[in-house]
C-alpha cells in the first residue's frame, strides 16, 4: 500500500503530470461557459488552445511558492463570485463568462508556476480579454463601416440573383431591406443591418491573429501577408454566411432560416479559424509544394 501511494505521489509530482492537471483544470470551466454563451465558449476555447501550444515552455517552469499559491487560489475561488461585481456595471452579464475565465486562468498560473512561467499566460489571457470585448470595439467602429451597408447588401442580392433567386432591395430610413419570394410562395423580408457586414468576426479574427503572430518568428512580410489573407478570408466567410441564411429562407422557410442564422456564424467562423491556422502552420510545406508545381509547369512548357 505504501509502495502504491509512493508511486502515485511520485507520478503526480512530475512536471508532466502537473502540466496535465493544469490543462484539465483550465478546460473544466469551458463546460460552464457553454451553458451561458456559445460565442464566449468559442473565444475561450481558442484561448485554451493557445495554452496548449505553450506546453513545451510551461513544462520546465518552476513551481510557485506558497504565498503566490495562496494568491492564485484566491483568484480561482473569486472567479466564481466575480458575477456579483460585474452585474453592478453590466446588468446583462452572464454568471460565468470571459471575465470569470480570465480570473480563473490567472489564478491557475499563479498556483502552478512561478513568475517566470507567468509570462506565458499573457497572450492567451490577452486574447480572451480582447476578443470578449470585441462587441464594444465593433460598436465604436460602426460609424466608419455603416456607409458600406448598402454596398454589401447589393452584393448579397447580386449573389442571390446569380443563384436564381429573384431578390430586390428596398431602401428604408434605418437599413436596406432584402426581399424575395421563397420556394413555398411566402414573402421574405430581411433588414440588412450593420452586424451583417461581419466587422465583429474580423475583429475577433484579427485579435487572435495578432496574438499568434506576436510570438511567431516569421518575417514581417510573411506575417503581413497572413494578416491580409486572413482578414479578406474572414470577410468572404461572412458573405458565405449571409448567403447561406438567405438560401435557407428561400428553400426551407423563415423558421429554418432563423435556426441557421443562430448557428451558422459559429460553425463557419470556427471552421475558418481551424483551416487558416492549420494552413499557416504548414506554410513552409505549402510554399515548397507551390514552387515545385510551378517548376514542373515551367519545365513542361520548355
Amino acid at each position: 500500500m505504501k509502495s502504491l501511494a509512493s508511486r502515485f505521489s511520485k507520478n503526480f509530482s512530475s512536471p508532466k503530470s502537473k502540466l496535465n492537471l493544469f490543462y484539465f483544470l483550465a478546460f473544466a470551466p469551458l463546460l460552464l461557459i457553454a451553458y451561458y454563451d456559445i460565442w464566449i465558449l468559442i473565444v475561450s476555447f481558442y484561448g485554451f488552445v493557445l495554452f496548449l501550444l505553450k506546453s513545451e515552455k510551461l513544462q520546465p517552469a518552476k513551481e510557485a511558492r506558497t504565498p503566490q499559491k495562496i494568491i492564485g487560489l484566491a483568484f480561482i475561488i473569486g472567479s466564481f463570485f466575480l458575477y456579483y461585481v460585474l452585474v453592478l456595471a453590466f446588468p446583462k452579464a452572464a454568471y460565468y463568462g470571459g471575465a470569470n475565465y480570465i480570473a480563473f486562468l490567472l489564478g491557475l498560473f499563479l498556483t502552478f508556476f512561478d513568475l517566470s512561467g507567468l509570462k506565458e499566460a499573457f497572450s492567451p489571457i490577452f486574447f480572451v480579454a480582447a476578443a470578449t470585448s470585441s462587441s464594444l470595439i465593433a460598436e465604436q467602429l460602426e460609424p466608419y463601416f455603416s456607409p458600406y451597408i448598402d454596398e454589401m447588401a447589393y452584393l448579397i442580392v447580386n449573389i442571390l440573383r446569380t443563384l436564381g433567386i429573384n431578390a430586390y432591395i428596398y431602401n428604408s430610413s434605418n437599413a436596406p431591406i432584402i426581399s424575395f419570394t421563397s420556394l413555398s410562395g411566402n414573402l421574405v423580408l430581411a433588414s440588412f443591418v450593420y452586424e451583417c457586414i461581419g466587422v465583429f468576426s474580423v475583429i475577433v479574427f484579427s485579435i487572435l491573429l495578432a496574438t499568434v503572430l506576436f510570438e511567431d518568428p516569421s518575417s514581417w512580410t510573411t506575417r503581413s501577408l497572413a494578416v491580409a489573407m486572413g482578414i479578406l478570408g474572414t470577410f468572404a466567410m461572412n458573405i458565405i454566411r449571409v448567403t447561406i441564411i438567405f438560401l435557407t429562407d428561400y428553400f426551407y422557410g423563415a423558421e429554418a432560416g432563423a435556426t441557421v442564422h443562430y448557428i451558422i456564424g459559429y460553425a463557419l467562423f470556427s471552421t475558418w479559424l481551424v483551416f487558416f491556422l492549420y494552413v499557416y502552420s504548414k506554410r513552409d510545406t505549402v510554399q515548397t509544394n507551390i514552387k515545385s508545381f510551378l517548376n514542373r509547369q515551367n519545365y513542361q512548357e520548355a
